[in-house]
Order: C-alpha cells, then sequence, then structure tokens
C-alpha cells in the first residue's frame, strides 16, 4: 500500500475541507507515492519521534500538530530543526498532519472526549461538541474528567456541588470558544484558557473545567490506529511523545 492509499482513509475521516482556515494540516513533507513500510502515530513531530519512527522502520508519521507553520527561508542542517527537516528527507520518511480537522470530524478527537466523560445528546458545534452530563455536579464532572484522561492537573472554576446539565468541550487550547459555551453550557472543558477567564467565569455564571493540552489530545493515537486496524498496515503509538516533565513526575 503507498502512502498516498493511506492518507485518503485518513482524509474520509476527517477531511482537509473541515480544518480551520488558519491551520496547516495535509502532507508536510514526502511522498505519496513511496511504499508505505509502517505508520507511527504521535501528537508532535519532534527529533526522538522521527528516530523512533527509523528505530520501527515506519516511513509514514501521522502527527496531530503540524510543525511546519510558514515558509522555509533554507534547510540549515547546523540548525536543530533544519537537520529534523533533513533527516526525514535523506531518511524518505513523510509527515502528514491532522489538525483542526480532526478535532471537528466525526468520530474525531472532540466526539471521542464527549462519550470519554459519559455525554449524551451530543452535538456538534462550532469546533467543540456539546453534551448533557446526565445530572452531574461541577466536582463530579471534573474528577470524571480527571480520571478518564489520567490528568492529575485538572483546574477547576465553580462550585464543585454546582449542578451541570449541558457541558461544551474542546480538546487543546479551547479558550477561544468561552463566549460560545456561554450561550450553550453550563462549563467550558478545554486547555490552556486565559488568567481573565478564570475571573471572569464566576461573573458570567460560567464554571470552568481545564485539563493539560497533551492529555486532550493524545487520544489521537486510539482514534487514529482504530481507523487503520481494517487494513494490512504495520501501526506504532510513539512512546516518546511528552518532552516535557510534569510537576508531579518531579
Amino acid at each position: 500500500m503507498k502512502n498516498g492509499e493511506i492518507i485518503k482513509i485518513l482524509e474520509q475521516l476527517a477531511p482537509v475541507e473541515i480544518a480551520e482556515e488558519w491551520d496547516r494540516v495535509g502532507l508536510m513533507i514526502g511522498s505519496r507515492e513511496s511504499e508505505n513500510t509502517g505508520v507511527l502515530l504521535t501528537l508532535d513531530v519532534t527529533p526522538s519521534a522521527v528516530r523512533e519512527a527509523e528505530e520501527k522502520g515506519a516511513n509514514l508519521i501521522v502527527s496531530h500538530h503540524p510543525f511546519i507553520w510558514d515558509p522555509l527561508p533554507c534547510i540549515d542542517e547546523e540548525d536543530p530543526r533544519g537537520a529534523m527537516y533533513a533527516r526525514l528527507i535523506r531518511e524518505g520518511i513523510s509527515v502528514y498532519s491532522m489538525h483542526t480537522n480532526l478535532d471537528k470530524a466525526r468520530g474525531g478527537i472532540n466526539d471521542y472526549l464527549a462519550k470519554l466523560f459519559g455525554g449524551t445528546d451530543v452535538e456538534e458545534d462550532g469546533v467543540g461538541r456539546v453534551f448533557s452530563t446526565g445530572g452531574l455536579t461541577l466536582g463530579e464532572l471534573a474528577r470524571r474528567v480527571s480520571e478518564r484522561l489520567d490528568d492529575k492537573t485538572v483546574v477547576v472554576v465553580g462550585d464543585p456541588d454546582m449542578p451541570v446539565k449541558r457541558a461544551y468541550v474542546v480538546g487543546g487550547a479551547g479558550g477561544s470558544e468561552y463566549d460560545r459555551t456561554k450561550r450553550l453550557a453550563d462549563v467550558l472543558i478545554s486547555g490552556e484558557m486565559k488568567h481573565h477567564q478564570y475571573l471572569d467565569a464566576p461573573i458570567d455564571g460560567l464554571a470552568l473545567i481545564e485539563f493539560s493540552h497533551f492529555s486532550s489530545e493524545i487520544i489521537m493515537q486510539e482514534i487514529l490506529s482504530d481507523a487503520l486496524a481494517p487494513y494490512s498496515i504495520k501501526i506504532f503509538k510513539a512512546t516518546k511523545v511528552c518532552p516535557f516533565w510534569r510537576i508531579q513526575e518531579l
């Protein structure tokens, strides 16, 4: 099977056309004509992910986050990023990125999160998903988010005894969905919100549950491995995907 055939399968799940206008998705480096030797699924394209692809014999990396945003003035191997780009080209490893299209797609990241948190009556709205909580309190919902993502960094703004009827969830950095959530739900569940939103939420009658950007999006490995499972493809989940220390790990 060629890399291009695998890309077509992925685009059936998350068409590039539904990505946000500012986003950079699709084939970043490489060729659709290369015969595939394996797929490495990773949140980010880093030197460690490239080494892992080489070690596992995978010549297609599928990432969530794009790693080329602006035109490159040059590829200088004295620069660490330039060295990584050159290594990918030299080793014949293609990179394909699925970002906001995978967030928004049916069966994508935000659908997965809504179901993971036990949501019912799930509705698409904008980038995220609105869902019914089944009568949970804010504290109960926050504990569920923490446990099911295995994320001990969850932050809550609001009364833990407050009943939550409707929640709005968006993976990654979703503070931009704050105003939309005020119209649709009792709580915004997302990552990387702004400090002023912590202060504004109680005034606006809105609760917040903030998880880590990383924990909410690494689930892309599960989503894409399931999508590719019916085909004769070697699939690998990158293991060196978190290049930073978390506080509880120190």
